[in-house]
């Protein structure tokens, strides 16, 4: 996922549950509040580090929307488990 002026790209990423998956995300500009990535419901954190690929692994439980958004939330995105 690139982190771009943009926001998350892609903002919405398909997933199936019970598969364990890595999320890969790369920070490619200083010009957005979007220097670290939470997954809220996971109680995940990351700093995003400028052009550097930052993985995240999980393995989506069941079938369902779950959020992601930049620290202040202002870009955020969607991992669609089916």
């Amino acid at each position: 996922v690139i982190v771009s002026e943009k926001g998350f790209e892609p903002s919405r990423l398909t997933l199936r549950a019970g598969v364990p998956v890595r999320l890969t995300f790369v920070r490619t500009t200083d010009a957005t509040c979007a220097t670290e990535v939470a997954i809220p419901s996971l109680n995940i954190e990351r700093e995003l580090p400028l052009n550097t690929p930052v993985t995240i692994e999980l393995k989506p439980a069941k079938a369902g929307d779950i959020s992601f958004a930049c620290g202040m939330n202002m870009f955020s995105g969607t991992l669609v488990i089916q």
